[in-house]
């Protein structure tokens, strides 16, 4: 893995130098187009408990190599440095039509809007969602026990229904299947993850999702007498709202599934105001249950509150101050701050 990273980094730092060669000498380039991003910062709690940290530090190279009558055809590979090193996107992209295209290899699973939709770059707040966090493998903090970034391996067929004047469809699909052990990894156990997404235009800034994951957890090596049908099911099903305007955003989601025979639910809901064209203020609820069926609904239940702030101060650097109000079972609340910088290359 190491030579493989090194042998990316040398292949973008040549890429960017040909850059300055015209691409009527090396047209090549054209199909060539290397990018990245640095994010890193300081996080603090009322106990006094911080660090400075590098959350990611990914390169990447991607671009056309087809576009015409036939359709289109785009590839990406991405790496990330921070950490163990790993590629975490290496896929390739057919869109025949803007009704039918396909994606194969390592991508970001379309299970949940804000996995999908928002790239860290995008996404308003420091960190995802509880909802994000637990139930689609973003964090070491997922259900599952596996964390890959929100990325499965596989292959996955997308398109747009109904298409309206100029660009906007009022229905977008996606069906994917996984291997579902996470990323870099092949198939272990011959069953694939089958991800289902609709989403809903009535405007072109404003749409509804509903999405399901169906998947089988491990054998728990019981009897037969004392096995309960949800613990074979590993699965996630719910639905959510975003709107995204030129003065403002809000988005909600909700999901629920089976993990290892038990029922967790998780939602959230984030709005904020766009001040400027450089400076976002917003704030998040969230909200998960690892076993729903355990007592009322905030009974042994994770609640946290944000609210933050985005600044750039130029187009390729930006700050961003969050403070997390933590409630989780057990324990007294935490103050939580923390301060992130992105740089973008």
């Amino acid at each position: 893995m190491k030579k493989l990273i090194l042998t990316f980094l040398l292949l973008v730092a040549a890429t960017s130098s040909f850059r300055t060669v015209s691409a009527q000498e090396r047209p090549w380039l054209k199909y060539i187009t290397p990018s990245g991003y640095f994010q890193t910062g300081f996080s603090m709690d009322n106990s006094f408990n911080n660090t400075f940290y590098i959350r990611r530090a990914r390169i990447s190279l991607g671009g056309g190599l087809y576009e015409g009558r036939f359709g289109k055809l785009d590839y990406k590979v991405q790496a990330e440095l921070a950490g163990s090193p790993k590629l975490v996107d290496y896929f390739i992209k057919y869109t025949v039509n803007d009704y039918f295209g396909v994606q194969l290899g390592q991508f970001k699973s379309p299970l949940s809007i804000e996995n999908s939709e928002f790239a860290p770059l995008k996404l308003e707040m420091i960190d995802y969602s509880l909802l994000v966090q637990r139930f689609v493998r973003m964090s070491n903090a997922d259900l599952s026990g596996i964390s890959s970034t929100g990325r499965e391996m596989g292959i996955q067929f997308y398109g747009n229904l109904l298409k309206m004047d100029g660009d906007h469809s009022l229905i977008r699909y996606n069906v994917a299947v996984f291997n579902g052990n996470g990323i870099n990894k092949s198939d272990d156990d011959r069953r694939k993850d089958v991800v289902v997404r609709m989403m809903f235009y009535p405007v072109k800034d404003l749409y509804v999702s509903g999405y399901y994951l169906r998947s089988f957890g491990p054998d728990p090596g019981t009897p037969p007498e004392y096995h309960d049908y949800d613990y074979y099911i590993y699965d996630r099903y719910g639905g959510g709202i975003s709107y995204d305007g030129k003065l403002a955003w809000f988005r909600s989601e909700y999901m629920a599934g089976h993990t290892f025979g038990w029922r967790s639910q998780a939602v959230y809901a984030s709005l904020g105001a766009k001040l400027a064209s450089n400076l976002t203020v917003g704030a998040r609820y969230d909200y998960f249950k690892e076993n729903s069926r355990s007592g009322g609904w905030f009974a042994n239940a994770q609640n946290y509150v944000t609210v933050g702030a985005s600044w750039y101060p130029i187009q390729r650097f930006r700050f961003q101050l969050n403070y997390t109000y933590k409630m989780d079972p057990g324990v007294a609340p935490v103050h939580f701050f923390n301060f992130m910088t992105s740089i973008v290359l």
